[in-house]
């Protein structure tokens, strides 16, 4: 697994690792993303928490409504996370951004340029985190190993191939 190397500032973005987001295909990135926590040497981490119900638009909309209010981040993340600087961001929508912290305004009150993001889904809520982190002004990169996503294949591979268009990945030219 490749990380981007740089000596600004940098914070690690764990979107949405819940029970609800994990199946037997895609649980391969648990293990990464507890090497990006205990081995990334990030400034600061932040996790993310998707909540829904009936009354969400995710359900009005889309019409996906498992209900994700009672569920938490896995415990393996929570228990590495323990001995580090973190924050926990609630969530009704798609990116970490607009959870019910002011997230942009800490980091940069911590001096964050850099922004790496994981998590859970690779073509849903990890791609418009990355996108809205690049448009608010950080370095941005999708660590591939340790995103997934629970749909197809296909929707996580196409995710993954606009980010890299991007160079918004670990994997993309940029830093190569």
């Amino acid at each position: 697994m490749l990380i981007p190397k740089s000596n600004r500032k940098k914070a690690l973005f764990i979107v949405d690792v819940q029970d609800s987001f994990i199946i037997d295909r895609n649980k391969y990135v648990i293990p990464n993303i507890l090497n990006l926590i205990n081995n990334g040497n990030y400034d600061l981490i932040v996790y993310s928490v998707q909540y829904n119900d009936k009354n969400s638009l995710w359900y009005k909309q889309i019409g996906w409504c498992e209900d994700v209010k009672e569920t938490d981040t896995i415990l393996e993340v929570k228990e590495n996370l323990k001995n580090k600087a973190f924050l926990k961001i609630n969530k009704l929508t798609r990116s970490i951004w607009k959870g019910d912290l002011n997230l942009d305004k800490i980091l940069k009150e911590n001096n964050i340029l850099e922004v790496h993001l994981c998590g859970y889904e690779s073509n849903d809520c990890v791609f418009a985190s990355a996108l809205e982190s690049f448009d608010l002004g950080y370095y941005t990169f999708v660590i591939e190993e340790a995103s997934e996503t629970r749909t197809t294949a296909t929707n996580h591979s196409k995710a993954i191939d606009i980010l890299r268009y991007l160079n918004l990945t670990n994997n993309s030219n940029y830093i190569k």
